[in-house]
């Protein structure tokens, strides 16, 4: 290429890469001038893949799926900065209403009317039922897992009973976590979140391939808060010792009898995940998965009973999932203790009206 002499700025295009500017390339009369470009490769979305509009978890274009499926990418739970659980991440998400309870509790619907207790649709954790056993109740606050640790997250809006059978003719909501096999999600990550109503966080996770058939991840977090202070006015107490239990209420512990009827605001929690997969080949994969959490102290509404005072829950789940090409097979065991041995401990969970134990 034949020009002037003089100073110039030369742009470098590539339909795969970055455009490319160098600035103060100078040619002079008669001579030649050699200038040497590395261009950086460019990143482009390709079209988005789902998983919860198929059985098996066979993957498919989410435009090709028969259902309406809104994503949630690891890219945009990365911009959200300070979130504190899974239900921040979905907020934006069309047809879906959260109903938030407080800084940690809320209820998700699809269809129809949002109530005081999440039960509507089926919430699933890398293809794991993650609703609470025997009250078959969404509680996004013992979520087993850390939010730099989701992937993506899925919602199929609509009756998917044919796919994943009952409780789910309201919509399915899938998170999904990163797997320890993608290079991108590798190595060590510490994140630390603080703000309004002394609310702290504290998240770590680790994922490491260990050689071409293994892999493993583990990840916890610890959170703690003051939540709004707000007293339901139907939180009488005793009828003939207003603001206090009952003293002669054989049902409630004893060390609550007579006593005062007060809410405790402060929120705390700590939950931990660990994970293992083995993959002896590109059509085989086994994953076993262990979570737990401990609700320490949290708020949870419910319906006919009031608000439950939140002591000691503990949320423990154990899940071993196997594939083979387009075969697909799991078995999964969930666990979940309200804190109280028997119907008159005083150190688990509570109904605040009746100052009963779950």
């Amino acid at each position: 290429l034949t020009v002037p002499a003089g100073t110039y700025a030369v742009e470098t295009r590539s339909a795969t890469y970055i455009l490319g500017r160098s600035e103060g390339v100078v040619v002079t009369a008669g001579g030649t001038t050699t200038l040497n470009v590395a261009l950086v490769q460019a990143v482009s979305r390709l079209e988005a893949v789902v998983t919860s509009g198929t059985r098996g978890a066979a993957p498919e274009k989410i435009l090709d799926s028969p259902n309406s499926i809104s994503l949630v990418t690891s890219e945009r739970i990365a911009e959200r900065a300070g979130a504190i659980g899974v239900t921040d991440h979905i907020k934006a998400t069309p047809g879906i209403s959260i109903s938030n309870g407080g800084i940690v509790q809320a209820n998700i619907v699809s269809r129809g009317f949002n109530n005081a207790f999440s039960t509507s649709m089926l919430m699933l954790q890398d293809y794991r039922f993650a609703g609470v056993p025997s009250l078959r109740v969404n509680v996004p606050f013992l979520f087993t897992g850390t939010g730099e640790d989701i992937d993506r997250i899925e919602v199929l809006q609509g009756p998917a009973s044919a796919l994943y059978g009952p409780n789910s003719g309201a919509g399915v909501l899938h998170v999904i976590t990163k797997s320890p096999f993608d290079r991108s999600a590798q190595g060590t990550s510490v994140t630390l979140d603080g703000g309004e109503r002394s609310m702290f966080r504290l998240a770590g996770r680790h994922a490491q391939q260990l050689n071409d058939q293994f892999a493993f991840k583990i990840s916890g977090e610890y959170f703690r808060a003051s939540d709004w202070e707000y007293n339901d006015p139907n939180e009488l107490g005793c009828a003939t010792s207003p603001g206090n239990y009952c003293a002669t209420d054989a049902r409630v512990p004893a060390s609550r009898q007579g006593a005062a009827l007060e809410r405790d605001f402060g929120l705390e929690r700590y939950s931990t995940e660990a994970r293992l997969d083995w993959r002896p080949n590109d059509d085989t994969e086994a994953i076993t998965t262990f979570g737990y959490t401990m609700a320490a102290s949290a708020m949870e509404i419910t319906g006919t009973f009031g608000a439950a005072q939140v002591k000691n829950w503990s949320y423990n789940n154990f899940q071993q999932r196997f594939r083979h090409k387009d075969f697909f097979a799991q078995v999964f065991y969930n666990a979940s203790n309200s804190g109280n041995a028997d119907p008159l401990d005083d150190r688990g969970t509570f109904y605040l009206r009746s100052g009963l134990p779950v």
